[in-house]
Protein backbone atom coordinates (compact mmCIF):
# COMPACT_ATOMS: atom_id res chain seq x y z
CA UNK A 1 0.00 0.00 0.00
CA UNK A 2 1.06 3.57 -0.54
CA UNK A 3 3.19 5.53 1.88
CA UNK A 4 2.01 9.14 1.94
CA UNK A 5 3.90 12.10 3.38
CA UNK A 6 2.45 15.56 3.85
CA UNK A 7 5.16 18.09 3.00
CA UNK A 8 3.44 21.13 4.50
CA UNK A 9 5.53 23.13 6.92
CA UNK A 10 8.47 25.51 6.84
CA UNK A 11 10.52 25.46 3.64
CA UNK A 12 13.70 27.32 2.68
CA UNK A 13 12.86 30.32 0.51
CA UNK A 14 14.35 33.03 -1.63
CA UNK A 15 12.91 35.55 -4.08
CA UNK A 16 14.30 36.77 -7.39
CA UNK A 17 12.77 39.55 -9.51
CA UNK A 18 15.04 38.96 -12.51
CA UNK A 19 14.98 35.16 -12.74
CA UNK A 20 13.19 33.72 -15.76
CA UNK A 21 10.20 31.45 -15.03
CA UNK A 22 11.05 27.80 -15.64
CA UNK A 23 14.78 28.15 -15.13
CA UNK A 24 16.63 27.00 -12.01
CA UNK A 25 19.71 29.15 -11.45
CA UNK A 26 23.02 27.32 -11.08
CA UNK A 27 23.40 28.35 -7.47
CA UNK A 28 20.74 29.68 -5.13
CA UNK A 29 21.25 31.19 -1.71
CA UNK A 30 18.14 30.51 0.35
CA UNK A 31 18.16 33.50 2.65
CA UNK A 32 14.73 33.14 4.22
CA UNK A 33 11.97 30.71 5.17
CA UNK A 34 8.36 30.38 4.03
CA UNK A 35 5.40 28.30 5.17
CA UNK A 36 3.74 25.91 2.75
CA UNK A 37 0.92 26.62 2.06
CA UNK A 38 1.80 30.30 1.89
CA UNK A 39 1.80 33.41 -0.34
CA UNK A 40 5.04 35.39 -0.40
CA UNK A 41 3.60 38.60 -1.86
CA UNK A 42 1.34 39.38 1.11
CA UNK A 43 4.28 39.90 3.46
CA UNK A 44 7.37 42.05 3.70
CA UNK A 45 9.79 42.39 2.00
CA UNK A 46 8.02 40.90 -1.05
CA UNK A 47 4.64 42.62 -0.73
CA UNK A 48 3.31 43.52 -4.18
CA UNK A 49 6.49 42.47 -5.99
CA UNK A 50 6.51 40.32 -9.14
CA UNK A 51 9.14 37.70 -9.76
CA UNK A 52 9.96 34.09 -8.84
CA UNK A 53 9.87 32.59 -5.37
CA UNK A 54 11.96 29.45 -4.82
CA UNK A 55 10.61 27.02 -2.21
CA UNK A 56 13.06 24.29 -1.14
CA UNK A 57 13.15 21.32 1.24
CA UNK A 58 14.63 17.85 1.56
CA UNK A 59 12.47 14.73 1.19
CA UNK A 60 13.49 11.23 2.27
CA UNK A 61 12.13 8.75 -0.24
CA UNK A 62 13.03 6.53 -3.20
CA UNK A 63 11.60 4.78 -6.26
CA UNK A 64 8.42 5.68 -8.11
CA UNK A 65 6.59 8.60 -6.48
CA UNK A 66 3.66 10.93 -7.06
CA UNK A 67 3.99 14.58 -6.05
CA UNK A 68 0.70 16.46 -5.66
CA UNK A 69 0.34 20.24 -5.40
CA UNK A 70 -3.13 21.54 -4.52
CA UNK A 71 -2.91 24.81 -6.40
CA UNK A 72 -0.38 27.61 -6.69
CA UNK A 73 0.06 30.87 -8.56
CA UNK A 74 0.69 32.11 -11.09
CA UNK A 75 2.75 29.28 -12.60
CA UNK A 76 5.56 27.01 -11.47
CA UNK A 77 8.10 24.38 -12.35
CA UNK A 78 9.02 21.44 -10.11
CA UNK A 79 12.68 20.43 -9.72
CA UNK A 80 13.84 17.17 -8.13
CA UNK A 81 17.57 17.01 -7.42
CA UNK A 82 18.03 19.82 -9.93
CA UNK A 83 16.07 18.25 -12.82
CA UNK A 84 12.64 19.35 -13.98
CA UNK A 85 9.89 16.80 -13.28
CA UNK A 86 6.85 18.88 -14.19
CA UNK A 87 5.22 22.25 -14.77
CA UNK A 88 2.14 23.94 -13.29
CA UNK A 89 0.96 26.22 -16.12
CA UNK A 90 -2.43 27.19 -14.65
CA UNK A 91 -2.92 29.20 -11.48
CA UNK A 92 -5.03 27.47 -8.78
CA UNK A 93 -5.16 24.18 -10.71
CA UNK A 94 -4.40 20.99 -8.71
CA UNK A 95 -1.54 19.05 -10.29
CA UNK A 96 0.04 15.60 -9.87
CA UNK A 97 3.42 14.42 -11.17
CA UNK A 98 4.64 10.81 -11.30
CA UNK A 99 8.38 10.21 -11.66
CA UNK A 100 11.32 8.08 -10.52
CA UNK A 101 12.77 9.74 -7.44
CA UNK A 102 16.01 7.73 -7.52
CA UNK A 103 17.69 5.70 -4.79
CA UNK A 104 16.21 5.86 -1.30
CA UNK A 105 17.66 8.74 0.65
CA UNK A 106 17.41 12.51 0.99
CA UNK A 107 16.41 14.37 -2.17
CA UNK A 108 16.12 18.08 -2.89
CA UNK A 109 12.67 19.35 -3.92
CA UNK A 110 12.43 22.89 -5.31
CA UNK A 111 9.20 24.51 -6.47
CA UNK A 112 9.95 27.66 -8.46
CA UNK A 113 6.79 29.78 -8.36
CA UNK A 114 6.41 32.82 -10.60
CA UNK A 115 3.76 35.44 -9.89
CA UNK A 116 4.41 37.27 -13.16
CA UNK A 117 1.46 37.69 -15.51
CA UNK A 118 1.24 35.28 -18.43
CA UNK A 119 -1.18 34.12 -21.13
CA UNK A 120 -3.56 32.59 -18.57
CA UNK A 121 -3.58 35.30 -15.88
CA UNK A 122 -3.72 38.78 -17.38
CA UNK A 123 -3.11 42.06 -15.52
CA UNK A 124 -6.62 43.28 -16.41
CA UNK A 125 -8.29 40.62 -14.24
CA UNK A 126 -10.31 42.29 -11.48
CA UNK A 127 -8.85 40.12 -8.74
CA UNK A 128 -5.33 40.01 -7.36
CA UNK A 129 -2.93 37.42 -8.76
CA UNK A 130 -1.18 36.12 -5.66
CA UNK A 131 2.18 34.38 -5.73
CA UNK A 132 2.83 31.27 -3.67
CA UNK A 133 1.78 27.71 -2.96
CA UNK A 134 -1.91 27.90 -2.09
CA UNK A 135 -2.63 24.32 -0.99
CA UNK A 136 -0.97 21.27 0.49
CA UNK A 137 1.98 19.47 -1.08
CA UNK A 138 2.04 15.68 -0.64
CA UNK A 139 4.29 12.85 -1.78
CA UNK A 140 3.22 9.23 -2.26
CA UNK A 141 5.47 6.25 -2.90
CA UNK A 142 3.78 4.24 -5.65
CA UNK A 143 3.74 0.51 -6.36
CA UNK A 144 4.40 -0.57 -9.92
CA UNK A 145 0.80 -1.79 -10.36
CA UNK A 146 -0.84 1.43 -9.28
CA UNK A 147 -4.41 2.62 -9.57
CA UNK A 148 -4.24 5.96 -11.37
CA UNK A 149 -7.78 7.17 -10.66
CA UNK A 150 -11.38 6.12 -10.05
CA UNK A 151 -14.36 8.21 -11.17
CA UNK A 152 -17.59 7.64 -9.27
CA UNK A 153 -20.93 8.41 -10.96
CA UNK A 154 -24.45 8.05 -9.59
CA UNK A 155 -26.53 6.27 -12.21
CA UNK A 156 -29.81 6.04 -10.29
CA UNK A 157 -30.40 7.93 -7.04
CA UNK A 158 -33.58 5.90 -6.44
CA UNK A 159 -31.78 2.56 -6.25
CA UNK A 160 -28.27 3.62 -5.20
CA UNK A 161 -26.75 2.36 -8.45
CA UNK A 162 -23.32 3.78 -9.23
CA UNK A 163 -20.65 3.38 -11.89
CA UNK A 164 -16.91 3.17 -11.25
CA UNK A 165 -14.49 3.95 -14.05
CA UNK A 166 -11.12 2.62 -12.97
CA UNK A 167 -7.81 3.44 -14.64
CA UNK A 168 -4.43 1.94 -13.78
CA UNK A 169 -0.86 3.03 -14.40
CA UNK A 170 -0.19 0.13 -16.78
CA UNK A 171 -2.18 -2.32 -18.87
CA UNK A 172 -2.84 -5.73 -17.30
CA UNK A 173 -2.58 -8.56 -19.84
CA UNK A 174 -3.65 -11.15 -17.28
CA UNK A 175 -6.83 -10.53 -15.31
CA UNK A 176 -6.33 -9.65 -11.64
CA UNK A 177 -8.90 -9.61 -8.85
CA UNK A 178 -10.28 -6.15 -8.14
CA UNK A 179 -11.92 -5.82 -4.73
CA UNK A 180 -14.46 -3.06 -4.08
CA UNK A 181 -15.37 -2.01 -0.55
CA UNK A 182 -18.00 0.51 0.50
CA UNK A 183 -18.12 1.78 4.05
CA UNK A 184 -15.59 -0.86 5.07
CA UNK A 185 -17.39 -3.89 3.64
CA UNK A 186 -16.60 -5.82 0.47
CA UNK A 187 -19.46 -5.45 -2.01
CA UNK A 188 -17.87 -6.93 -5.15
CA UNK A 189 -14.80 -8.74 -6.46
CA UNK A 190 -14.39 -8.58 -10.24
CA UNK A 191 -11.64 -9.49 -12.72
CA UNK A 192 -9.67 -6.51 -14.01
CA UNK A 193 -7.70 -6.54 -17.25
CA UNK A 194 -6.42 -3.90 -19.62
CA UNK A 195 -5.86 -0.40 -18.31
CA UNK A 196 -9.36 1.06 -17.94
CA UNK A 197 -12.59 -0.65 -16.93
CA UNK A 198 -16.14 0.21 -15.86
CA UNK A 199 -17.92 -1.51 -12.99
CA UNK A 200 -21.56 -0.97 -12.03
CA UNK A 201 -23.03 -1.88 -8.65
CA UNK A 202 -25.63 -0.90 -6.08
CA UNK A 203 -24.55 0.68 -2.80
CA UNK A 204 -26.03 -1.30 0.09
CA UNK A 205 -28.06 0.71 2.61
CA UNK A 206 -27.35 3.87 0.64
CA UNK A 207 -28.22 7.36 1.82
CA UNK A 208 -28.76 10.28 -0.53
CA UNK A 209 -26.55 13.36 -0.51
CA UNK A 210 -28.23 16.77 -0.42
CA UNK A 211 -27.63 20.17 1.25
CA UNK A 212 -30.07 19.16 3.99
CA UNK A 213 -28.52 15.71 4.48
CA UNK A 214 -24.95 15.64 3.14
CA UNK A 215 -24.49 11.89 3.56
CA UNK A 216 -21.17 10.48 2.33
CA UNK A 217 -20.08 6.92 1.63
CA UNK A 218 -16.49 5.66 1.63
CA UNK A 219 -15.12 3.78 -1.39
CA UNK A 220 -12.04 1.53 -1.35
CA UNK A 221 -10.71 -0.17 -4.47
CA UNK A 222 -7.94 -2.76 -4.04
CA UNK A 223 -5.84 -4.17 -6.88
CA UNK A 224 -2.69 -6.24 -6.23
CA UNK A 225 -0.40 -4.04 -4.11
CA UNK A 226 -2.31 -0.79 -4.43
CA UNK A 227 -5.53 0.75 -3.20
CA UNK A 228 -7.65 3.82 -3.92
CA UNK A 229 -9.88 5.54 -1.34
CA UNK A 230 -12.32 8.41 -1.65
CA UNK A 231 -15.59 9.71 -0.26
CA UNK A 232 -18.60 10.07 -2.55
CA UNK A 233 -22.22 11.12 -2.37
CA UNK A 234 -25.19 9.54 -4.10
CA UNK A 235 -26.94 12.37 -5.90
CA UNK A 236 -28.00 13.29 -9.42
CA UNK A 237 -28.13 16.74 -11.01
CA UNK A 238 -30.54 17.07 -13.91
CA UNK A 239 -31.74 19.84 -16.20
CA UNK A 240 -35.37 19.41 -17.20
CA UNK A 241 -36.91 22.32 -19.07
CA UNK A 242 -36.63 25.42 -16.90
CA UNK A 243 -35.85 23.39 -13.79
CA UNK A 244 -32.57 22.37 -12.20
CA UNK A 245 -33.24 19.16 -10.28
CA UNK A 246 -31.34 17.49 -7.45
CA UNK A 247 -32.44 13.91 -6.87
CA UNK A 248 -35.60 14.59 -8.85
CA UNK A 249 -36.61 17.67 -6.85
CA UNK A 250 -36.46 21.32 -8.03
CA UNK A 251 -33.37 23.03 -6.72
CA UNK A 252 -33.21 26.70 -5.75
CA UNK A 253 -29.66 28.04 -5.38
CA UNK A 254 -29.05 31.01 -3.11
CA UNK A 255 -25.56 32.12 -2.21
CA UNK A 256 -22.46 34.05 -3.13
CA UNK A 257 -19.51 34.31 -5.42
CA UNK A 258 -16.39 33.80 -3.29
CA UNK A 259 -12.74 34.63 -3.87
CA UNK A 260 -10.01 32.68 -2.08
CA UNK A 261 -8.59 35.88 -0.64
CA UNK A 262 -7.56 37.30 2.71
CA UNK A 263 -5.30 40.28 3.58
CA UNK A 264 -2.92 38.14 5.62
CA UNK A 265 -3.06 34.80 3.79
CA UNK A 266 -3.65 35.85 0.18
CA UNK A 267 -4.99 32.81 -1.69
CA UNK A 268 -3.45 30.37 0.80
CA UNK A 269 -6.35 30.61 3.22
CA UNK A 270 -6.24 27.99 6.00
CA UNK A 271 -8.99 25.35 6.27
CA UNK A 272 -10.15 26.92 9.53
CA UNK A 273 -11.01 30.13 7.67
CA UNK A 274 -12.73 28.16 4.90
CA UNK A 275 -14.80 26.31 7.46
CA UNK A 276 -15.73 29.56 9.22
CA UNK A 277 -16.85 31.06 5.88
CA UNK A 278 -19.03 28.05 5.09
CA UNK A 279 -20.53 27.93 8.57
CA UNK A 280 -21.51 31.60 8.24
CA UNK A 281 -23.07 30.82 4.86
CA UNK A 282 -25.15 27.97 6.24
CA UNK A 283 -26.13 29.94 9.33
CA UNK A 284 -27.47 32.66 7.03
CA UNK A 285 -29.66 30.09 5.27
CA UNK A 286 -27.78 30.06 1.94
CA UNK A 287 -26.72 26.86 0.17
CA UNK A 288 -24.49 27.84 -2.74
CA UNK A 289 -21.00 29.10 -3.62
CA UNK A 290 -19.74 30.08 -7.05
CA UNK A 291 -15.97 29.56 -6.95
CA UNK A 292 -15.03 32.72 -8.77
CA UNK A 293 -13.08 32.63 -10.98
CA UNK A 294 -10.76 29.62 -10.80
CA UNK A 295 -10.36 26.06 -9.47
CA UNK A 296 -11.04 25.53 -5.77
CA UNK A 297 -8.80 23.86 -3.22
CA UNK A 298 -9.36 20.23 -2.27
CA UNK A 299 -9.79 21.15 1.40
CA UNK A 300 -12.53 23.66 0.51
CA UNK A 301 -14.42 21.13 -1.62
CA UNK A 302 -14.18 18.47 1.09
CA UNK A 303 -15.72 20.90 3.54
CA UNK A 304 -18.51 21.64 1.06
CA UNK A 305 -19.08 17.89 0.62
CA UNK A 306 -19.45 17.42 4.36
CA UNK A 307 -21.45 20.56 5.09
CA UNK A 308 -23.80 20.25 2.14
CA UNK A 309 -22.82 23.43 0.28
CA UNK A 310 -23.46 23.36 -3.48
CA UNK A 311 -20.63 24.60 -5.73
CA UNK A 312 -20.20 26.06 -9.20
CA UNK A 313 -16.54 25.54 -10.13
CA UNK A 314 -14.89 27.19 -13.11
CA UNK A 315 -11.61 27.63 -14.95
CA UNK A 316 -9.58 30.81 -15.41
CA UNK A 317 -10.57 33.04 -18.30
CA UNK A 318 -11.99 36.28 -16.90
CA UNK A 319 -13.41 38.81 -19.40
CA UNK A 320 -10.81 38.02 -22.05
CA UNK A 321 -11.30 40.23 -25.09
CA UNK A 322 -9.85 40.35 -28.59
CA UNK A 323 -7.09 40.07 -29.65
CA UNK A 324 -6.22 37.72 -26.75
CA UNK A 325 -9.55 35.88 -27.12
CA UNK A 326 -8.70 34.84 -30.67
CA UNK A 327 -4.95 34.53 -30.22
CA UNK A 328 -3.19 31.23 -30.99
CA UNK A 329 -3.33 28.92 -28.00
CA UNK A 330 -6.16 30.57 -26.04
CA UNK A 331 -8.77 27.98 -26.95
CA UNK A 332 -6.38 25.09 -26.36
CA UNK A 333 -5.53 26.42 -22.90
CA UNK A 334 -9.23 26.71 -22.06
CA UNK A 335 -9.92 23.16 -23.24
CA UNK A 336 -6.90 21.83 -21.37
CA UNK A 337 -8.01 23.52 -18.15
CA UNK A 338 -11.53 22.10 -18.49
CA UNK A 339 -10.23 18.55 -18.89
CA UNK A 340 -7.80 18.90 -15.98
CA UNK A 341 -10.37 20.41 -13.62
CA UNK A 342 -13.16 17.93 -14.36
CA UNK A 343 -10.69 15.05 -14.00
CA UNK A 344 -9.25 16.29 -10.71
CA UNK A 345 -12.52 17.09 -8.92
CA UNK A 346 -14.91 14.62 -10.53
CA UNK A 347 -15.89 12.77 -7.35
CA UNK A 348 -17.03 15.74 -5.25
CA UNK A 349 -20.83 15.61 -4.84
CA UNK A 350 -20.89 19.30 -3.88
CA UNK A 351 -19.92 20.36 -7.43
CA UNK A 352 -23.11 20.70 -9.46
CA UNK A 353 -22.04 23.13 -12.24
CA UNK A 354 -18.90 23.43 -14.38
CA UNK A 355 -18.15 26.94 -15.62
CA UNK A 356 -15.72 28.76 -17.89
CA UNK A 357 -14.82 32.12 -19.50
CA UNK A 358 -16.60 34.52 -17.15
CA UNK A 359 -18.12 37.49 -19.01
CA UNK A 360 -16.68 36.51 -22.36
CA UNK A 361 -17.54 38.23 -25.64
CA UNK A 362 -20.60 36.04 -26.17
CA UNK A 363 -22.32 38.72 -28.25
CA UNK A 364 -19.95 37.83 -31.10
CA UNK A 365 -20.96 34.97 -33.44
CA UNK A 366 -17.27 34.10 -33.79
CA UNK A 367 -17.18 33.13 -30.10
CA UNK A 368 -19.76 30.38 -30.57
CA UNK A 369 -17.18 27.86 -31.73
CA UNK A 370 -14.97 28.64 -28.69
CA UNK A 371 -17.83 28.18 -26.24
CA UNK A 372 -18.94 24.97 -27.93
CA UNK A 373 -15.40 23.57 -27.84
CA UNK A 374 -14.81 24.29 -24.15
CA UNK A 375 -18.22 22.86 -23.20
CA UNK A 376 -17.41 19.69 -25.13
CA UNK A 377 -14.05 19.44 -23.35
CA UNK A 378 -15.90 19.23 -20.04
CA UNK A 379 -18.28 16.73 -21.62
CA UNK A 380 -15.41 14.41 -22.63
CA UNK A 381 -14.78 13.84 -18.92
CA UNK A 382 -18.17 14.42 -17.31
CA UNK A 383 -21.68 14.20 -18.73
CA UNK A 384 -23.38 14.22 -15.33
CA UNK A 385 -23.20 17.96 -14.56
CA UNK A 386 -24.53 21.02 -16.42
CA UNK A 387 -21.97 23.35 -18.04
CA UNK A 388 -22.32 27.11 -18.46
CA UNK A 389 -20.61 30.49 -18.42
CA UNK A 390 -21.65 33.72 -16.69
CA UNK A 391 -22.61 36.39 -19.22
CA UNK A 392 -22.75 40.17 -19.08
CA UNK A 393 -23.84 40.59 -22.70
CA UNK A 394 -27.52 40.23 -21.73
CA UNK A 395 -29.98 40.54 -24.63
CA UNK A 396 -27.08 40.71 -27.10
CA UNK A 397 -25.75 37.29 -26.11
CA UNK A 398 -25.87 34.91 -29.10
CA UNK A 399 -24.50 31.82 -27.34
CA UNK A 400 -27.20 31.03 -24.76
CA UNK A 401 -28.38 28.02 -26.74
CA UNK A 402 -24.97 26.32 -26.33
CA UNK A 403 -25.08 25.84 -22.55
CA UNK A 404 -27.19 23.73 -20.20
CA UNK A 405 -28.38 26.61 -18.05
CA UNK A 406 -28.23 30.36 -18.65
CA UNK A 407 -26.43 32.58 -16.13
CA UNK A 408 -26.33 36.38 -16.22
CA UNK A 409 -24.32 39.02 -14.30
CA UNK A 410 -26.57 42.12 -14.28
CA UNK A 411 -25.95 45.06 -11.93
CA UNK A 412 -29.13 47.16 -11.99
CA UNK A 413 -29.11 49.82 -9.33
CA UNK A 414 -25.34 50.12 -9.46
CA UNK A 415 -23.71 50.51 -12.87
CA UNK A 416 -26.77 51.92 -14.64
CA UNK A 417 -27.45 54.99 -12.50
CA UNK A 418 -27.61 58.64 -13.41
CA UNK A 419 -24.79 60.80 -12.02
CA UNK A 420 -27.27 62.89 -10.01
CA UNK A 421 -29.35 59.92 -8.84
CA UNK A 422 -29.31 59.22 -5.12
CA UNK A 423 -30.65 55.68 -5.52
CA UNK A 424 -31.10 53.32 -8.42
CA UNK A 425 -33.02 50.61 -6.59
CA UNK A 426 -36.18 51.42 -8.56
CA UNK A 427 -34.34 50.19 -11.66
CA UNK A 428 -33.92 46.62 -10.39
CA UNK A 429 -37.35 45.10 -11.03
CA UNK A 430 -37.91 46.43 -14.57
CA UNK A 431 -34.37 45.57 -15.64
CA UNK A 432 -34.51 42.01 -14.31
CA UNK A 433 -37.93 41.40 -15.82
CA UNK A 434 -36.78 42.66 -19.22
CA UNK A 435 -33.68 40.47 -19.10
CA UNK A 436 -35.61 37.37 -18.02
CA UNK A 437 -37.94 37.84 -21.00
CA UNK A 438 -34.94 37.52 -23.35
CA UNK A 439 -33.70 34.20 -21.95
CA UNK A 440 -34.52 31.01 -23.90
CA UNK A 441 -37.68 29.50 -22.43
CA UNK A 442 -36.39 25.93 -22.57
CA UNK A 443 -33.47 26.38 -20.13
CA UNK A 444 -32.99 27.01 -16.42
CA UNK A 445 -31.98 30.59 -15.67
CA UNK A 446 -30.05 32.07 -12.75
CA UNK A 447 -28.49 35.34 -11.66
CA UNK A 448 -24.80 34.50 -11.28
CA UNK A 449 -23.71 37.98 -10.13
CA UNK A 450 -25.54 41.04 -8.81
CA UNK A 451 -24.78 43.55 -6.10
CA UNK A 452 -23.44 46.95 -5.06
CA UNK A 453 -20.37 48.30 -3.32
CA UNK A 454 -20.46 49.26 0.35
CA UNK A 455 -17.62 50.53 2.50
CA UNK A 456 -17.66 48.73 5.84
CA UNK A 457 -18.81 51.11 8.57
CA UNK A 458 -20.03 53.79 6.14
CA UNK A 459 -23.56 54.78 7.12
CA UNK A 460 -25.80 57.38 5.54
CA UNK A 461 -29.23 58.68 6.64
CA UNK A 462 -30.26 59.06 2.97
CA UNK A 463 -29.12 55.50 2.13
CA UNK A 464 -26.86 56.81 -0.62
CA UNK A 465 -24.59 54.67 -2.80
CA UNK A 466 -21.50 53.17 -1.11
CA UNK A 467 -23.26 53.09 2.26
CA UNK A 468 -24.11 49.87 4.05
CA UNK A 469 -27.75 50.96 4.01
CA UNK A 470 -27.84 51.22 0.22
CA UNK A 471 -26.27 47.79 -0.29
CA UNK A 472 -28.75 46.27 2.17
CA UNK A 473 -31.75 47.87 0.44
CA UNK A 474 -30.52 46.69 -2.95
CA UNK A 475 -30.03 43.13 -1.67
CA UNK A 476 -33.55 43.03 -0.24
CA UNK A 477 -35.07 44.26 -3.49
CA UNK A 478 -33.12 41.70 -5.52
CA UNK A 479 -34.35 38.93 -3.19
CA UNK A 480 -37.93 40.15 -3.51
CA UNK A 481 -37.81 40.15 -7.31
CA UNK A 482 -35.81 36.98 -7.89
CA UNK A 483 -36.82 34.63 -5.10
CA UNK A 484 -40.52 35.23 -5.67
CA UNK A 485 -40.24 34.33 -9.35
CA UNK A 486 -40.12 30.59 -10.21
CA UNK A 487 -38.39 31.44 -13.50
CA UNK A 488 -35.08 31.67 -11.63
CA UNK A 489 -33.29 28.53 -10.43
CA UNK A 490 -30.70 30.53 -8.54
CA UNK A 491 -29.43 33.81 -7.13
CA UNK A 492 -25.73 34.33 -6.48
CA UNK A 493 -24.74 37.71 -5.04
CA UNK A 494 -21.47 39.41 -5.84
CA UNK A 495 -19.86 38.70 -3.47
CA UNK A 496 -19.15 36.90 -0.20
CA UNK A 497 -16.39 39.10 1.27
CA UNK A 498 -14.33 42.05 0.08
CA UNK A 499 -11.39 40.73 -1.95
CA UNK A 500 -8.08 42.20 -3.03
CA UNK A 501 -7.86 43.65 -6.54
CA UNK A 502 -5.46 46.39 -7.69
CA UNK A 503 -4.80 49.92 -6.47
CA UNK A 504 -4.69 51.22 -10.03
CA UNK A 505 -8.01 49.68 -10.99
CA UNK A 506 -10.31 52.26 -9.42
CA UNK A 507 -11.01 50.12 -6.35
CA UNK A 508 -11.02 51.82 -2.92
CA UNK A 509 -7.77 50.74 -1.22
CA UNK A 510 -7.36 48.17 -3.98
CA UNK A 511 -10.30 46.03 -2.79
CA UNK A 512 -13.47 44.99 -4.55
CA UNK A 513 -15.84 46.11 -1.80
CA UNK A 514 -19.09 44.55 -2.99
CA UNK A 515 -18.68 41.90 -0.30
CA UNK A 516 -21.55 41.34 2.11
CA UNK A 517 -18.73 40.81 4.61
CA UNK A 518 -15.61 42.96 4.76
CA UNK A 519 -12.18 41.46 4.06
CA UNK A 520 -11.89 40.30 7.70
CA UNK A 521 -15.36 38.69 7.52
CA UNK A 522 -17.17 41.35 9.55
CA UNK A 523 -20.82 41.45 8.38
CA UNK A 524 -22.23 44.51 6.64
CA UNK A 525 -25.90 45.34 6.95
CA UNK A 526 -26.70 43.49 3.72
CA UNK A 527 -25.58 40.19 5.26
CA UNK A 528 -28.10 40.41 8.07
CA UNK A 529 -30.81 41.71 5.71
CA UNK A 530 -30.51 38.61 3.52
CA UNK A 531 -30.26 36.37 6.58
CA UNK A 532 -33.58 37.66 7.89
CA UNK A 533 -35.27 37.09 4.53
CA UNK A 534 -33.95 33.54 4.19
CA UNK A 535 -34.93 32.67 7.77
CA UNK A 536 -38.46 33.80 6.96
CA UNK A 537 -38.60 31.19 4.23
CA UNK A 538 -38.25 33.42 1.17
CA UNK A 539 -36.01 30.76 -0.38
Amino acid sequence: MRKTENLDGIWNFTFCETCEPGKLPGSIRYDSSMPVPGCFDVMTPWFGRRGTGFFRRLVHTGGLVQLAVDGLGIEAEIFWDGRSVGKCPYAYMPEKFVFDSGERGDHELVIAVSNQFNQVVFPFYDFYAFGGIFGSVTLQELPEDRIEWVRITTLDYKTGKISLRIRTGRSFRKAENLEIRIDGKTVATVPFSGREQDVQLKVPRFRLWSPESPNLHRLEVLLKNDSFEDDFGIRQIEVRGQKLLLNGKPLRLVGYNRHESHPQFGAATPPSLMAADLQMLKDQGANFIRGSHYPQRESFLKLCDRLGVLVWEEILGWDVKPPELFSPGFLQRQKDQAVRLASAHYNHPCIIIWGFMNETESQLPRVRSIIRSVRESYRKIDTSRPVTYASNKYEKDVCMDLVDLVAMNPYPGWYDGDINELSGIHRIEPRLKALAAAIPRDKPYMISEIGASAIYGEHDPWRARWSEEYQAELAKEVCRVVLNDPRYCGLCFWHFSDAKSYLGGGRVMGYNDKGFLDRYRRPKMAWDAVKQLLKKGMM
